[in-house]
């Protein structure tokens, strides 16, 4: 098998470039019959883009299926129980993504089972490889030996700082065949491709013109600065507020931006915060109050009174399938925990993009993603070093096509990385 690769910075058309491979590659080897393509990504954006990216090619037919590696695993975990059994090891509990990776890696070193993934699935792609930790990294490794690989990475924008020197662009380099990617193809305003440059190089960004960066140490100032923003230059564009990490500040400014008008009388607009799904569900579990043993019904009450429709009927439909096929009344609360997360994690997968056009999100959050407009708030603190720093920053910039707006929460992070 062979492994090929695609390597540059934001927006330079990694994932474009994958479809262009997998599109060459169909047409010299066409797919059999029953056989697919396997899309993994780490994040579930990147997920959803890449199956609307597929789902556009008409050789491939719909004729693909795109995962999570971590849902992937633990398909493997599942479908295998019985060999990992054999071979020593426990089956990991749901919800603990680093020990089903682990475990579908191990099987996956087995003969016999990559090679029941590549009866179905020849080839794999795998876009943000650079997000992949050692682990995850190592079921991938293992598909290598029977599938025909082509991944897309970039170091610079793996934000994980325990992942330097990055395991997935190493090994790439090792193995693969990599054509790297230098001409932009999100943007062509050059404000934003100075600006994207010169954060990539360690260089101090000039605020000028489409890109700009400002000073607003209060957040109703911040909060006038987006609402006029939006309505300046939102018009039926998608814009995107990113910030670093959510905190006081963010949050502050989004809420004044939904209960105010500013002077120039634009305002008030909703900004839908997109959260995590393990945010999500522990902000849910936070309020859940179960019983170590609970009975049927003291359960599904517990879960209506936290008003989530959706954990309901799946908490319940899951509570009812219990009682019907294994005759049982009781359950721990570390069961329904674990079924609330799945609940959370399943709302995320099927998730559209288009859902809402104002919407705020952290960095991580808007990775592979890109907007109309984007308005980045940067409060007083961000952690981590000059380099994390930068490709916060970085990450952020280079989700827009038009325009991008720096709201800039203290005067002294204007003297520091990755202003300077």
């Amino acid at each position: 098998m062979t492994v090929r690769a695609f390597s540059g910075g934001a927006g330079c058309g990694k994932t474009y470039r994958l479809m262009q491979a997998l599109s060459d590659h169909l047409e010299q080897t066409p797919l059999k019959a029953g056989q697919k393509v396997l899309a993994l990504t780490f994040m579930h954006g990147s997920r959803r883009r890449l199956h609307e990216r597929l789902s556009s090619i008409p050789a491939l037919a719909y004729k693909h299926e795109c995962a999570t590696v971590d849902s992937f695993a633990w398909r493997i975990v599942r479908r295998w129980q019985a060999l990992l059994i054999q071979l020593g090891l426990g089956i990991p509990a749901v919800g603990n993504y680093d020990q089903v990776c682990d475990a579908a890696a191990t099987a996956l070193q087995q003969d016999i089972v990559v090679r029941w993934v590549a009866a179905t699935f020849p080839i794999v792609l795998l876009d943000e490889a650079q997000d992949l930790t050692p682990v995850r990294l190592r079921i991938v490794r293992a598909l290598a030996t029977r599938l025909e690989v082509v991944a897309a990475a970039d170091e610079f924008q793996c934000l994980d700082e325990q992942l330097r020197p990055n395991p997935a662009c190493t090994w790439l380099a090792e193995v693969g065949n990599i054509e790297n990617l230098a001409v932009p193809k999100r943007t062509t305003v050059p404000a934003l491709l100075q600006a994207a440059s010169a954060i990539r190089s360690g260089v101090a960004p000039v605020s000028n013109g489409l890109f700009r960066i400002d000073l607003t140490p209060k957040p109703q100032l911040a909060g006038s600065w987006v609402a006029n923003a939006l309505g300046w230059y939102g018009g039926n564009k998608r814009v995107a507020v990113i910030t670093p990490a959510t905190g006081q500040f963010s949050e502050k400014v989004i809420e004044w931006v939904g209960a105010n008008t500013t002077k120039q009388g634009h305002g008030p607009f909703n900004i839908r915060w997109e959260r995590s799904e393990s945010q999500a569900a522990a902000d849910f579990l936070a309020q859940l109050h179960l019983p170590d043993i609970g009975t049927l019904t003291e359960i599904d009450a517990a879960v209506r009174l936290c008003g989530d429709l959706h954990v309901t009927h799946h908490v319940a439909k899951w509570l009812n399938l219990q009682r019907r096929t294994q005759g049982r009344s009781d359950f721990a609360r570390e069961e329904i925990e674990a079924i609330v997360q799945e609940s959370f994690s399943n709302r995320r997968r099927r998730q559209r993009d288009t859902d809402g056009r104002f919407r705020a999100m952290t960095v991580h959050g808007a990775k592979n993603r890109e907007f109309d407009n984007v308005i980045v708030l940067w409060p007083a603190a961000v952690g981590g070093s000059d380099d994390q720093k930068r490709r916060l920053l970085y990450n952020a910039v280079t989700r827009a096509r038009s325009r991008c707006l720096v709201l800039v929460q203290a005067k002294a992070a204007l003297t520091q990385a990755p202003f300077v």
